[in-house]
Protein backbone atom coordinates (compact mmCIF):
# COMPACT_ATOMS: atom_id res chain seq x y z
CA UNK A 1 0.00 0.00 0.00
CA UNK A 2 2.65 2.26 0.74
CA UNK A 3 4.65 1.84 -2.65
CA UNK A 4 1.27 2.28 -4.08
CA UNK A 5 1.16 5.90 -2.56
CA UNK A 6 4.69 7.06 -3.19
CA UNK A 7 4.12 6.09 -6.44
CA UNK A 8 1.16 7.91 -7.06
CA UNK A 9 2.76 11.22 -5.33
CA UNK A 10 5.83 10.80 -7.44
CA UNK A 11 3.55 10.37 -11.01
CA UNK A 12 1.96 14.23 -9.34
CA UNK A 13 5.20 15.47 -9.04
CA UNK A 14 6.46 14.97 -12.08
CA UNK A 15 3.05 16.17 -14.15
CA UNK A 16 3.15 19.11 -12.09
CA UNK A 17 6.44 19.72 -13.19
CA UNK A 18 6.32 18.82 -16.73
CA UNK A 19 3.19 21.27 -16.56
CA UNK A 20 0.70 17.94 -17.38
CA UNK A 21 -2.58 19.03 -16.14
CA UNK A 22 -4.14 16.50 -13.50
CA UNK A 23 -7.76 15.27 -14.01
CA UNK A 24 -9.90 16.43 -11.34
CA UNK A 25 -10.41 13.41 -8.57
CA UNK A 26 -13.65 15.25 -6.46
CA UNK A 27 -16.06 13.07 -7.86
CA UNK A 28 -15.11 9.64 -9.74
CA UNK A 29 -16.00 11.79 -13.24
CA UNK A 30 -13.80 10.84 -16.08
CA UNK A 31 -14.64 13.57 -19.17
CA UNK A 32 -17.16 16.25 -18.19
CA UNK A 33 -18.59 18.12 -20.86
CA UNK A 34 -21.63 19.81 -20.03
CA UNK A 35 -23.57 20.67 -17.11
CA UNK A 36 -27.09 21.55 -16.64
CA UNK A 37 -28.65 22.83 -12.99
CA UNK A 38 -31.63 23.04 -11.37
CA UNK A 39 -32.62 24.42 -7.33
CA UNK A 40 -32.38 20.44 -6.36
CA UNK A 41 -29.26 18.89 -8.68
CA UNK A 42 -26.72 19.57 -10.72
CA UNK A 43 -26.55 17.53 -13.65
CA UNK A 44 -23.16 16.34 -15.46
CA UNK A 45 -22.72 14.75 -18.74
CA UNK A 46 -19.64 12.87 -19.02
CA UNK A 47 -18.04 11.36 -21.96
CA UNK A 48 -16.35 8.93 -20.56
CA UNK A 49 -18.97 7.44 -18.00
CA UNK A 50 -20.58 6.91 -20.29
CA UNK A 51 -23.74 8.96 -19.20
CA UNK A 52 -24.74 11.41 -16.19
CA UNK A 53 -23.82 12.45 -12.70
CA UNK A 54 -26.05 14.51 -10.50
CA UNK A 55 -24.40 16.53 -7.60
CA UNK A 56 -27.14 17.08 -4.83
CA UNK A 57 -26.40 17.97 -1.69
CA UNK A 58 -22.60 18.04 -2.02
CA UNK A 59 -22.52 14.76 -3.21
CA UNK A 60 -22.40 13.02 -6.59
CA UNK A 61 -24.25 10.18 -7.31
CA UNK A 62 -24.67 8.58 -11.31
CA UNK A 63 -28.16 9.83 -12.20
CA UNK A 64 -27.94 7.60 -15.21
CA UNK A 65 -25.23 4.73 -16.77
CA UNK A 66 -25.39 4.34 -20.35
CA UNK A 67 -24.30 1.50 -22.31
CA UNK A 68 -20.24 1.52 -23.54
CA UNK A 69 -21.05 0.14 -26.56
CA UNK A 70 -21.13 2.83 -29.38
CA UNK A 71 -24.21 3.73 -31.35
CA UNK A 72 -26.55 2.54 -27.82
CA UNK A 73 -28.78 5.24 -26.63
CA UNK A 74 -26.96 8.05 -24.85
CA UNK A 75 -23.78 6.54 -25.32
CA UNK A 76 -22.20 10.10 -26.39
CA UNK A 77 -23.61 12.72 -24.60
CA UNK A 78 -22.59 16.24 -25.80
CA UNK A 79 -25.12 18.41 -24.27
CA UNK A 80 -27.20 18.89 -21.76
CA UNK A 81 -30.27 21.29 -20.79
CA UNK A 82 -33.78 21.71 -18.71
CA UNK A 83 -36.64 22.17 -20.83
CA UNK A 84 -39.71 24.76 -19.33
CA UNK A 85 -41.41 21.92 -16.89
CA UNK A 86 -38.14 21.29 -15.26
CA UNK A 87 -36.97 17.94 -17.28
CA UNK A 88 -33.41 17.02 -17.99
CA UNK A 89 -32.75 16.90 -22.19
CA UNK A 90 -29.42 15.35 -23.01
CA UNK A 91 -28.08 15.55 -26.44
CA UNK A 92 -26.62 11.89 -27.65
CA UNK A 93 -24.44 11.94 -30.78
CA UNK A 94 -24.60 7.98 -30.90
CA UNK A 95 -27.96 7.90 -31.90
CA UNK A 96 -28.10 11.48 -32.92
CA UNK A 97 -31.00 12.49 -31.26
CA UNK A 98 -32.54 14.15 -27.75
CA UNK A 99 -33.92 12.51 -24.90
CA UNK A 100 -35.91 14.12 -22.49
CA UNK A 101 -35.71 12.50 -18.71
CA UNK A 102 -39.18 12.12 -16.30
CA UNK A 103 -39.15 12.18 -13.01
CA UNK A 104 -38.23 8.75 -12.79
CA UNK A 105 -34.94 9.06 -14.33
CA UNK A 106 -36.16 7.22 -17.45
CA UNK A 107 -35.01 8.86 -20.98
CA UNK A 108 -36.93 8.86 -24.05
CA UNK A 109 -36.17 9.82 -27.76
CA UNK A 110 -37.72 12.72 -29.10
CA UNK A 111 -36.90 12.73 -32.41
CA UNK A 112 -36.23 8.87 -34.04
CA UNK A 113 -32.28 10.18 -35.15
CA UNK A 114 -33.80 13.19 -37.14
CA UNK A 115 -30.57 15.31 -35.89
CA UNK A 116 -26.67 15.05 -36.64
CA UNK A 117 -24.47 15.79 -33.74
CA UNK A 118 -26.14 17.60 -31.47
CA UNK A 119 -23.60 20.04 -29.48
CA UNK A 120 -26.57 22.38 -27.98
CA UNK A 121 -29.46 22.67 -26.50
CA UNK A 122 -31.15 25.59 -25.52
CA UNK A 123 -35.37 26.33 -24.69
CA UNK A 124 -37.25 29.68 -25.70
CA UNK A 125 -39.15 31.48 -23.64
CA UNK A 126 -42.24 29.31 -25.44
CA UNK A 127 -40.88 26.01 -24.46
CA UNK A 128 -39.45 24.91 -27.66
CA UNK A 129 -36.21 23.23 -27.57
CA UNK A 130 -33.59 24.17 -30.17
CA UNK A 131 -31.00 22.03 -30.38
CA UNK A 132 -27.05 22.83 -32.78
CA UNK A 133 -26.18 19.87 -35.14
CA UNK A 134 -22.53 20.43 -35.80
CA UNK A 135 -22.53 17.75 -38.33
CA UNK A 136 -25.24 19.84 -41.17
CA UNK A 137 -23.97 23.29 -39.43
CA UNK A 138 -27.56 24.56 -38.71
CA UNK A 139 -29.73 24.95 -35.52
CA UNK A 140 -32.75 23.17 -35.62
CA UNK A 141 -35.85 23.60 -33.95
CA UNK A 142 -38.02 20.30 -32.16
CA UNK A 143 -41.77 20.56 -31.91
CA UNK A 144 -43.74 18.70 -29.48
CA UNK A 145 -44.66 16.19 -32.13
CA UNK A 146 -41.13 15.27 -32.56
CA UNK A 147 -40.76 17.18 -36.11
CA UNK A 148 -37.48 18.67 -37.08
CA UNK A 149 -37.01 22.13 -39.00
CA UNK A 150 -33.93 24.04 -39.45
CA UNK A 151 -33.90 27.34 -37.70
CA UNK A 152 -30.92 28.82 -38.91
CA UNK A 153 -28.39 28.31 -40.93
CA UNK A 154 -24.46 28.35 -38.21
CA UNK A 155 -20.57 26.93 -39.30
CA UNK A 156 -19.78 24.74 -36.59
CA UNK A 157 -22.46 25.27 -33.87
CA UNK A 158 -21.50 24.57 -30.65
CA UNK A 159 -23.15 25.41 -27.20
CA UNK A 160 -26.29 27.86 -27.21
CA UNK A 161 -28.63 29.88 -25.12
CA UNK A 162 -31.45 32.27 -25.17
CA UNK A 163 -31.64 36.23 -23.90
CA UNK A 164 -34.49 37.51 -22.43
CA UNK A 165 -35.50 39.55 -25.53
CA UNK A 166 -35.44 35.88 -27.29
CA UNK A 167 -31.76 36.20 -28.90
CA UNK A 168 -30.33 32.99 -29.87
CA UNK A 169 -26.52 33.08 -28.82
CA UNK A 170 -24.54 30.21 -30.70
CA UNK A 171 -20.75 29.18 -29.85
CA UNK A 172 -19.43 28.48 -33.19
CA UNK A 173 -16.48 26.59 -34.39
CA UNK A 174 -16.21 28.35 -37.32
CA UNK A 175 -14.45 32.14 -37.50
CA UNK A 176 -17.29 33.59 -36.12
CA UNK A 177 -16.70 32.03 -32.44
CA UNK A 178 -19.81 33.53 -31.51
CA UNK A 179 -23.18 34.38 -33.50
CA UNK A 180 -26.56 36.08 -32.58
CA UNK A 181 -29.67 34.73 -34.25
CA UNK A 182 -32.47 36.96 -33.89
CA UNK A 183 -36.05 35.31 -33.30
CA UNK A 184 -36.73 35.72 -37.65
CA UNK A 185 -33.80 33.02 -38.11
CA UNK A 186 -31.00 35.98 -39.33
CA UNK A 187 -27.59 35.18 -37.60
CA UNK A 188 -24.96 38.03 -37.15
CA UNK A 189 -21.43 37.69 -35.91
CA UNK A 190 -20.97 39.21 -32.09
CA UNK A 191 -18.49 41.81 -32.70
CA UNK A 192 -14.69 40.68 -30.92
CA UNK A 193 -15.75 37.31 -30.73
CA UNK A 194 -12.68 36.46 -33.77
CA UNK A 195 -10.74 36.76 -30.03
CA UNK A 196 -11.57 33.41 -28.85
CA UNK A 197 -9.26 30.68 -29.41
CA UNK A 198 -11.66 28.06 -29.50
CA UNK A 199 -15.51 28.77 -28.21
CA UNK A 200 -17.13 25.87 -26.22
CA UNK A 201 -20.26 27.18 -25.10
CA UNK A 202 -22.57 29.94 -24.01
CA UNK A 203 -24.69 30.84 -21.16
CA UNK A 204 -26.63 33.81 -20.76
CA UNK A 205 -26.50 34.58 -17.05
CA UNK A 206 -29.42 36.29 -14.87
CA UNK A 207 -27.55 39.34 -14.80
CA UNK A 208 -27.73 39.40 -18.93
CA UNK A 209 -23.81 38.60 -19.42
CA UNK A 210 -23.28 36.63 -22.34
CA UNK A 211 -20.57 34.26 -20.93
CA UNK A 212 -18.18 32.06 -23.21
CA UNK A 213 -16.37 29.27 -22.74
CA UNK A 214 -12.47 29.60 -24.47
CA UNK A 215 -11.32 25.86 -24.35
CA UNK A 216 -8.00 26.70 -25.73
CA UNK A 217 -7.45 30.05 -24.17
CA UNK A 218 -8.21 28.87 -20.94
CA UNK A 219 -10.66 31.77 -20.43
CA UNK A 220 -14.31 32.41 -20.19
CA UNK A 221 -15.17 35.78 -22.51
CA UNK A 222 -18.13 38.31 -21.28
CA UNK A 223 -19.84 39.75 -24.27
CA UNK A 224 -21.78 42.35 -21.97
CA UNK A 225 -20.36 45.37 -23.01
CA UNK A 226 -17.88 44.10 -25.62
CA UNK A 227 -15.47 41.40 -25.61
CA UNK A 228 -13.43 40.73 -22.42
CA UNK A 229 -11.96 37.96 -20.44
CA UNK A 230 -13.97 37.69 -17.60
CA UNK A 231 -11.41 34.85 -16.03
CA UNK A 232 -8.60 33.72 -17.78
CA UNK A 233 -5.84 30.72 -16.26
CA UNK A 234 -6.06 29.50 -13.01
CA UNK A 235 -8.25 27.89 -12.14
CA UNK A 236 -9.31 26.76 -15.50
CA UNK A 237 -7.00 24.69 -17.75
CA UNK A 238 -9.79 23.65 -20.47
CA UNK A 239 -13.34 24.85 -19.55
CA UNK A 240 -16.08 23.14 -21.80
CA UNK A 241 -19.60 23.30 -20.93
CA UNK A 242 -21.17 26.30 -19.16
CA UNK A 243 -25.23 27.29 -18.24
CA UNK A 244 -26.91 29.53 -15.81
CA UNK A 245 -30.82 29.04 -14.62
CA UNK A 246 -32.16 29.74 -10.85
CA UNK A 247 -29.51 27.82 -9.36
CA UNK A 248 -26.21 30.17 -10.24
CA UNK A 249 -24.29 29.59 -13.12
CA UNK A 250 -21.62 26.14 -13.73
CA UNK A 251 -19.14 24.67 -15.95
CA UNK A 252 -16.99 22.18 -16.24
CA UNK A 253 -13.56 21.66 -16.61
CA UNK A 254 -12.43 18.37 -17.59
CA UNK A 255 -8.97 18.82 -16.73
CA UNK A 256 -8.98 20.89 -14.15
CA UNK A 257 -11.30 21.41 -11.01
CA UNK A 258 -14.23 19.19 -12.73
CA UNK A 259 -17.35 21.46 -12.12
CA UNK A 260 -17.28 25.41 -10.82
CA UNK A 261 -19.95 27.65 -10.21
CA UNK A 262 -19.31 31.74 -10.81
CA UNK A 263 -19.43 33.88 -8.51
CA UNK A 264 -18.65 37.10 -9.52
CA UNK A 265 -15.50 37.16 -11.70
CA UNK A 266 -14.34 33.90 -9.68
CA UNK A 267 -15.00 29.97 -10.50
CA UNK A 268 -14.97 28.13 -7.36
CA UNK A 269 -14.77 24.32 -7.50
CA UNK A 270 -18.30 22.28 -6.73
CA UNK A 271 -16.56 19.88 -4.69
CA UNK A 272 -13.44 19.70 -2.81
CA UNK A 273 -10.73 17.07 -4.31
Amino acid sequence: MLTKVLYFALSVLIMVGIGLPIQAQDSGFKYPISVAATETGIYVADRQLPGIWVITAGKTSIFHQAGKKFGTPLNAIRCLAIDSNGSLLAGDSATRDIYRFNTEGIPTALTGGQIGIPMGIAVSGDGTIYVSDLELHRVVKLTSDGKVSEFAKVKGPAGMSFDTQGNLYVASRGDARLVKISMDGSATPVDGADKIRFAQDVAVDANGRVLVTDGYGKAIWDFTDGAARLIEGSPLIHPVGISSSAAGTFLVDPRGAGVLKLDGEKAIPVLSE
